[in-house]
């Protein structure tokens, strides 16, 4: 086992054994406490494009008044935020004027100094490690306490944040998918990360270029993730598995978009290159990934077929439950937003239903049992069927309850 395999099964037991003391005591690290919240007047007249933030007079202020003073330099160019607080806060001020067609082109240079001084201020608020916060880990090692716990939005946006900050570019320009989901999800990457002030493309940037110390924060990521899930393995963790045998206790509760990934996470170890756009676009965001033209099955290793071969039956089994048991709140929590939308149209996919959103089409014209058909009805879906997409689409409209 290498090093870097070693570091992340350690970061399994370390992850295993944090306590509600520990993540407590990684809290009360990252936000003293702060004196009553003080008059804002001083921040408001500050001149963020000709001065420089006194870093020391943020140090004392509450977590509210620092957002206030990043809603101030942004709000002043007219801003609106979609934190309905912070929004309800800045419009209350005589000064501003909201601008829907604000862009972050409008801030200067040293706007953008004094923007990176009060996130790092933000940052060290924290209870716990939040979207946005890992530009300042970028040579410090975090661990799961100092996590917490999030959506899989977040979850997601942590992982991407540490390519983001070298300005990798996750997809060209539209690309995106059109919906109505209200959650990011991971074709939504790159818009997102075109939208905050300090992201710049670099298109020539690799993820194998990632510091050691970077790499193994995107491996504590995917531990304290799949922690929170109660899982046992996860995406991105298969490294783990090259020698070592899955069950079918393992895999019990593993979606179905990640059955998926996991079976072709044991490919990609080996350099697979990928004809299937949306998984060679997954891929490729790994540090460990390098396709290679000479790729072979053969390579594959007795253990690593037996797992796949493992996968690929329960994937079979999890596809064709979609029709023949109700699902659980179990069975969906934890899904990402893009995931639970695919296993909600996969239902319907499975009667022929033709996409409108290419994205969509493409996906699930690479599965060799989708036979679009031109006289697709949703009559065709049976009373289990209905229920499934209904329950997923509650969980996707976040009015999911507990059964």
């Amino acid at each position: 086992m290498t090093r870097r395999l070693a570091v992340m099964a350690a970061l399994l037991v370390i992850a295993a054994s944090c306590t509600k003391d520990e993540r407590a005591g990684a809290a009360k690290q990252g936000s003293a406490s702060a004196p009553a919240s003080t008059s804002m007047q001083k921040w408001e007249r500050f001149d963020y494009a000709a001065r420089i933030l006194p870093v020391e007079e943020l140090a004392p202020l509450s977590q509210t008044d620092v957002q206030r003073i990043r809603a101030v330099i942004f709000g002043m160019h007219g801003r609106v935020f979609q934190d309905s607080t912070l929004q309800r806060w800045l419009a209350s001020r005589p000064w501003y004027h909201a601008d829907t067609s604000f862009t972050n082109a409008r801030l200067q240079p040293r706007e953008r100094e004094n923007l990176d001084l009060v996130r790092e201020a933000e940052a060290r608020k924290h209870a716990q490690i939040e979207p946005g916060d890992m530009r300042f880990y970028q040579n410090r090692v975090i661990t799961s306490a100092m996590l917490g716990t999030h959506s899989p939005q977040d979850w997601e946006v942590l992982q991407a944040e540490v390519l983001a900050n070298h300005g990798y570019v996750f997809s060209e320009d539209g690309d995106f998918e059109e919906d109505n989901d209200r959650n990011l999800s991971s074709s939504d990457l790159q818009k997102y990360f075109d939208d905050r002030y300090w992201y710049e493309r670099k298109g020539s940037f690799a993820p194998s270029k990632l510091s050691a110390i970077e790499q193994q924060n995107l491996d504590t990521i995917t531990v304290a993730q799949t922690r929170q899930l109660g899982l046992a393995v996860s995406p991105n963790m298969m490294s783990l598995f090259q020698s070592t045998p899955l069950t079918e206790a393992m895999l019990a509760h593993v979606s179905i978009g990640d059955l998926r990934l996991l079976r072709n996470e044991i490919y990609a170890r080996h350099g697979r290159p990928f004809q299937t756009p949306w998984l060679a676009e997954r891929f490729r965001i790994y540090p460990w990934y390098e396709p290679r033209v000479d790729y072979s099955d053969a390579e594959l290793s007795p253990i690593e077929k037996a797992n796949i071969a493992l996968i690929t039956r329960r994937e079979q089994e999890a596809h064709e439950a979609l029709s023949t048991h109700e699902l659980r709140v179990s069975d969906v929590r934890g899904l990402r937003p893009d995931d639970a939308r695919r296993l909600r149209n996969e239902i319907f996919a499975r009667h022929g239903r033709r996409f409108r959103d290419p994205r969509l089409q493409r996906y699930f014209a690479s599965f060799a049992w989708y036979k679009p058909s031109d006289s697709f009805s949703e009559d065709r879906l049976n009373a289990t069927e209905r229920k499934n997409v209904d329950l997923i689409s509650k969980y996707e409209q976040g009015r999911f309850r507990e059964a």
